[in-house]
């Protein structure tokens, strides 16, 4: 029956032009890819050729071409030992029938290949299985002469002995090339991010000013996953901070901006990559991510004393808290101490000082400061003799003291005093992801920012969400849980959403106000929510209080009292203790007041939503991108002097494509980056921690040497 079957096939088959083209027709039995999958193995086994992947232009056709089919276009002229491209017009293709309840295939085939031979082997394209271990080696970070001992031994275990196929065994020339290609890397490291901005990367980038004579170099970077976790948190606390060193061999500022998600881990959001660091260019930056995510307002910003980026900050969020961090205080004043300008002081004075700031670190109230303040300094001059130590106090930290003593900090801050989260970004980008080895192009950057970087705060979040990872409790809610559970809150006489709460180690009571969210306790003055608060709202929930509808309530009085006062951009509500709170139009769920920075519906939004409710949605501007084109190889000065006659002449036009290419060779002149840095490792934070470690070890040999010569005279 098959037998009858394929002579009928065959018998329809046109015969085909070229002679050297030989048909069958064969039965298949069981899958029709995975029959034609195992006869292409035994013809390139048998012939000692290869065969590119197959095309399949309709369904059931199968087309393998040669693997050295492609047409060459360099200055090898299709040589086969000089390039893989030898138009080589060699096939096999396959068509699968069904007749008759039979299954089969039309098998065409020219095996008499053209422009090189089996002997040939220098330049074949490298095994796909071999081809994607190396991708893997180099992603672990073994270098080329590892990867090269692993090919080879991967050859030899799988029986291959031929070193002239290139299949099978590579030189590190080819190794670097994958590795080139891997990372995405070729030519100008400038051209290469124009074109990464503008093609794969370009949903990743919200503002990006290419670099030229009259501006820096600027990108403004947020992948989709950091753009919707800064959705969920529009109001964060931010951590800002720069790095300088390993990341780019320019000598380019790089910034990463970090908010706290719910697993208490600081995650990226943002980065800035700059080539010029003034105000003027932060201020940007702060515009263009605003502007790409129109509800972000920042209620804080945790930073170091860097004026530019406090005067940027202050400009874009007026309304936003800056806040300095306390070890990079501490690291600021004790650096000066040693210096020659703040006297090399000896440990014992310097002690002195950092005691002293600690100290004034502690006040809770601004007269409190400034009482402490004048004390400690007459102290330390008395001490030291001279008052070139507070004068630079005074001078540098005491007119900042808003925004490192603790009576700036009266409101929700996350309890960071530091900005250790960006740190340890810092430090898992240098030392996990590159491993110690210093990155020099800013497309290596982008591409390790837009890829691992990404994934891997993406899947810690899908493991939180899987149940995979605890969520941190603090010690003043578990403290909370606890009073309740033991009925503490039942004594409790709540009126008007106002209480008194025993303390449990003193005989004094706590007033609560759960309307505007405050307690007297010395826990909550330093900013830290607390367990009395926490107990008065687990209590309200029990009792079935609606405490939105108090505050609802409150906010009626205030605008029946007129303790109000709005603009066109801001409006201000008085309490009457004194305290003033602000809320922007553009951010109606954002207030300055305490109660909104523990997340809240304060009483300020209450009156903001009965004056005029409204939601504010802009949508974010796109940016346009540059597009490139290809330039010819012709004498450039012949080109040029064509190029300028023929815009001064009146057969001139200008189209998008001239401009795009005029443009791309503009930017290769005038916009490559210049490298300032050669080193192949990341340098230590703390250099001298390298020359204390070698000293100890010679201190170390120097002993041991000691005591075997004792024991040799013994």
């Amino acid at each position: 029956m098959e037998t009858h079957w394929v002579n009928g096939v065959k018998k329809r088959l046109k015969k085909p032009r070229d002679s050297r083209v030989h048909q069958d027709v064969l039965v298949i039995k069981g899958d029709a890819k995975e029959f034609i999958e195992g006869y292409v193995n035994k013809v390139q086994e048998k012939e000692h050729f290869y065969f590119r992947p197959p095309v399949s232009p309709q369904q059931g056709y199968y087309h393998y071409g040669c693997d050295r089919g492609n047409r060459s276009a360099g200055k090898s002229n299709g040589e086969a030992t000089k390039t893989w491209a030898n138009s080589c017009k060699a096939y096999i293709s396959f068509k699968v029938i069904m007749d008759a309840g039979v299954s089969g295939v039309i098998i065409r085939k020219m095996l008499q290949h053209t422009g090189h031979t089996d002997n040939c082997k220098e330049k074949n394209r490298i095994h796909p299985d071999l081809h994607s271990l190396v991708k893997i080696w180099l992603q672990q970070g073994f270098s080329t002469s590892e990867i090269l001992i692993k090919t080879c031994n991967w050859a030899q275990q799988n029986g291959h002995m031929d070193k002239k196929d290139r299949r099978f065994y590579l030189t590190p020339n080819d190794i670097r090339l994958v590795k080139k290609n891997l990372r995405g890397v070729g030519g100008s490291d400038s051209l290469c991010v124009d074109h990464l901005v503008s093609m794969e990367l370009r949903d990743n980038i919200c503002f990006y000013q290419p670099l030229h004579d009259e501006q820096p170099f600027i990108l403004v970077v947020q992948t989709p996953f950091q753009k919707q976790l800064l959705e969920e948190n529009p109001h964060a606390m931010v951590f800002i901070d720069a790095s300088y060193k390993g990341l780019t061999a320019y000598g380019y500022a790089f910034y990463a901006l970090l908010l706290t998600n719910k697993t208490g881990r600081g995650v990226p959001f943002a980065y800035f990559i700059l080539s010029k660091e003034t105000t003027a260019t932060l201020r940007l930056c702060l515009q263009k991510l605003q502007l790409s995510n129109p509800s972000f307002y920042p209620r804080s910003v945790m930073m170091d004393r860097d004026l530019r980026v406090l005067n940027a900050i202050k400009s874009v969020f007026p309304n936003a808290k800056p806040l300095l961090c306390w070890f990079h205080v501490l690291q600021a004043v004790n650096r000066w101490l040693v210096k020659t300008d703040g006297g090399h002081l000896t440990p014992e004075q310097r002690n002195v000082v950092i005691y002293a700031m600690a100290s004034l670190k502690a006040c809770l109230t601004e007269e409190e400061f400034l009482n402490v303040s004048a004390k400690i300094c007459s102290e330390i001059d008395t001490f030291l003799g001279s008052p070139h130590v507070t004068t630079y106090l005074k001078t540098n930290w005491f007119t900042y003291a808003e925004l490192w003593v603790n009576f700036g900090r009266k409101f929700y801050h996350c309890s960071s005093e530091t900005n250790n989260k960006a740190e340890r970004f810092f430090l898992t980008l240098k030392y996990q992801f590159l491993r110690g080895q210093a990155n020099r192009r800013v497309d290596q950057l982008l591409l390790l920012l837009c890829g691992d970087i990404e994934k891997y705060y993406s899947y810690m979040d899908d493991l939180c969400e899987a149940g995979r990872l605890t969520l941190p409790t603090s010690a003043a809610h578990q403290a909370a849980l606890l009073l309740f559970e033991n009925g503490v809150g039942t004594d409790l006489d709540i009126e008007a959403g106002q209480c008194s709460v025993p303390s449990q180690s003193t005989n004094t009571a706590y007033k609560v106000n759960l309307l505007h969210f405050t307690c007297e306790c010395t826990n909550f003055q330093m900013g830290n929510i607390c367990k009395h608060l926490l107990l008065v709202k687990m209590e309200v929930g029990k009792r079935g209080i609606d405490i939105e509808k108090l505050r609802n309530n409150k906010a009626l009085e205030i605008i029946r009292l007129n303790l109000y006062q709005q603009t066109e951009d801001e409006i201000t509500i008085f309490s009457s203790d004194g305290a003033m709170s602000v809320v922007n139009r553009k951010t109606p769920t954002l207030c300055t007041c305490i109660a909104n920075s523990f997340g809240e519906r304060c009483v300020c939004i209450h009156v903001v939503h009965i004056l005029k409710p409204q939601n504010i949605t802009t949508d974010p501007k796109e940016n346009a991108q540059v597009s490139e084109a290809s330039h010819g190889n012709a004498p450039i000065q012949s080109m040029l002097s064509d190029l300028l006659e023929w815009s001064k002449s009146e057969v001139f036009e200008n189209t998008p494509e001239l401009y795009n290419t005029i443009q791309k060779a503009h930017k290769l002149a005038f916009g490559k980056f210049t490298s300032l840095s050669r080193k192949r490792k990341i340098t230590p934070l703390h250099g001298y921690r390298k020359k204390i470690k070698k000293a100890t070890l010679q201190r170390a040999v120097s002993e041991n040497f000691k005591n075997k010569r004792r024991a040799q005279r013994m």
